[in-house]
């Protein structure tokens, strides 16, 4: 999952399965890129997910689905961005400043799943800590524009004002 300076994600899944597996796989999601779709979107509900891609490769019985999901990051009251795993104790490993990977086994499956997570550039301070219900979450800083506040903020009081001004006018004036 690379995460852009807005809070949203693109996340990219990839998975290589023995021959019964890719049988197993075809008859139920492979051949069916809406059922696959929808079965994401069951899993991530709350996310906006977008921009579907399904590349299957028969000869390596693997696959990659690529989607952007649109909030992946959430800003708390203090400016601290957060990132939800919904995992709990999963083993988190500090690749670089900005990339961490994170291993677990899925119960369900009894699958290890491996996930990349890549921050951007400009994150800082990035922490693991964990929620109210012992989750793993990533806090971390984001430099944010400053200056963009004045820019739309001068320009829209002077029209309000103005605007007020000729309703003034338009009322009192010329009655």
């Amino acid at each position: 999952m690379s995460i852009d300076e807005v809070g949203n994600g693109a996340i990219k899944v990839s998975m290589s399965m023995n021959a019964n597996q890719w049988q197993v796989w075809l008859q139920s999601l492979g051949n069916n890129p809406a059922l696959l779709k929808r079965t994401m979107e069951k899993e991530l509900p709350a996310y906006f997910l977008d921009n579907f891609k399904l590349e299957k490769n028969d000869m390596d019985r693997s696959f990659e689905f690529s989607f952007k999901a649109y909030g992946i990051c959430q800003v708390n009251k203090r400016g601290k961005w957060i990132v939800n795993t919904d995992q709990k104790n999963p083993d988190i490993t500090k690749l670089t400043d900005n990339k961490y990977m994170m291993v677990w086994m899925e119960p369900r499956n009894n699958i290890q799943q491996t996930q990349i997570i890549d921050f951007p550039p400009t994150a800082r301070n990035i922490e693991i800590n964990k929620d109210a219900f012992g989750k793993t979450q990533f806090e971390f800083d984001i430099n944010t524009p400053k200056g963009s506040f004045h820019a739309l903020f001068w320009p829209g009081l002077i029209l309000s004002i103005t605007g007020i001004v000729w309703l003034f006018i338009l009322l009192f004036i010329f009655k």
